[in-house]
């Protein structure tokens, strides 16, 4: 009795000290969750290339932090999408396409507003590109990208995980390796309210835009209407609104409510009131940096039903729609020759109306180019560099 009793005493402390070293793992750190990557496991995904811009299969590596903490410092190569213009209480937010943008609007996972911000940052091809994408957030917190990761697998993304350390465990690791400012943004001027953004003329349908008028100037590269500017740039536009914004601009813009804008009965007369800002242009070989005005010509449209009636109007940059019509459409717009619902700047002194009156149209019909090219505004291609030759467009902001 007696040895059996030791025995089983035996058995128990062996089973204890194994259950005593097995909970804590033989260290005080616990072990990351299997959803998780460390910060140095971050690093080294970084260095593989497969969070480039142009990796095949690319890693999305997404900044969950305000827009203002990300323009000042970010893991390189990472997306911006503020966690709280995500959610709502916790709850994801989505959008129903039309007037809505809140908790209930919708269930898929393209409408969520995740999906359109990422989207916004990214070529305008989510459901063949994107939904499947494996994304890792990280924010100010080791919590705040736990919380993303959480969101983003409710709304249906499956490949999600978040970075075991914060931003400033990144930054302790990292001191030398910190990007400043967004993608597409060389330079800023803090007290000038300006900055410069990189991009190149349009080498995708060049043919057009270098000898026919359109309803948009300046296109993110990646949008939707990207096709019909001449000006194609490497800066998405929700960014570009938040880096105007931090530059003390107002976000007020009058062409939509929140994400609605309204029957275009209505708008088609109305004109672009929010503050003014300037472009002007610049490449290599180029005397110095161009107004606008100096690379465009006001004439009578190419699909102008009666020329005779034409009348020169000018045109002149001011802050219209708003952050959120903008990445409910996604089209992509900088700047629009027309007063425009969803471009983040559009033109004060014509409006939708004067686009009717020039020939222009909107139908189904995607082979009618009066859809694209019936614009006044001809870009003088004799003075620009040909397709795909890169630009530089200082954007200065016009105090009020």
């Amino acid at each position: 009795m007696k040895a059996a009793m030791a025995r089983r005493l035996l058995w128990l402390f062996l089973l204890i000290t194994v259950f005593s070293l097995t909970a804590c793992g033989g260290s005080s750190d616990p072990a990351p969750e299997a959803s998780s990557m460390s910060v140095k496991g971050v690093m080294s995904l970084i260095g593989s290339g497969r969070t480039a811009p142009d990796a095949k299969d690319r890693v999305l590596l997404v900044d969950v932090r305000s827009s203002n903490d990300y323009i000042e410092g970010h893991v390189p190569q990472s997306l911006t999408v503020p966690l709280e213009m995500i959610a709502d209480n916790g709850k994801a937010l989505y959008t129903n396409g039309y007037d809505r943008l809140d908790t209930t609007a919708s269930t898929t996972i393209k409408d969520s507003w995740l999906s359109h911000m990422l989207v916004n940052q990214l070529v305008n091809d989510f459901a063949a590109t994107y939904q499947d994408a494996e994304i890792i957030f990280y924010g100010e917190t080791v919590s705040q990208g736990r919380t993303a990761k959480e969101l983003a697998k409710k709304i249906g993304f499956t490949r999600v995980s978040y970075m075991s350390g914060s931003y400033e465990d990144w930054k302790k690791a990292k001191p030398s390796d910190i990007e400043m400012n967004y993608s597409g943004i060389e330079s800023v001027n803090l007290s000038g309210g300006s900055f410069v953004m990189t991009g190149y003329i349009n080498n995708t349908n060049y043919a057009n835009v270098s000898t026919k008028g359109t309803h948009h100037a300046i296109t993110f590269k990646g949008g939707g209407l990207h096709n019909n500017a001449i000006f194609q740039v490497n800066l998405a536009p929700f960014c570009f609104q938040e880096m105007l914004t931090y530059l003390g601009a107002s976000q007020l813009g009058n062409m939509a409510d929140g994400i609605f804008f309204g029957d275009m009965s209505v708008w088609r007369s109305k004109f672009t009131s929010g503050q003014a800002v300037v472009y002007s242009v610049t490449w290599d070989g180029a005397a110095g940096y161009y107004d606008l005005h100096e690379l465009f010509e006001e004439k009578a449209s190419f699909y102008q039903p009666d020329p005779a009636t034409f009348k020169k109007v000018g045109f002149e940059a001011r802050i219209g729609g708003t952050r959120e019509s903008n990445l409910n459409w996604n089209p992509g717009c900088i700047f629009c020759f027309y007063s425009c619902v969803c471009g983040i700047t559009s033109n004060g002194l014509a409006n939708e109306d004067t686009w009717f009156a020039d020939g222009g149209l909107y139908n189904e019909d995607y082979g009618d180019m009066r859809n694209y090219h019936a614009g006044r505004y001809y870009p003088k291609a004799a003075m620009l560099p040909a397709a795909g030759q890169p630009v530089k467009i200082k954007v200065s902001i016009v105090p009020l």
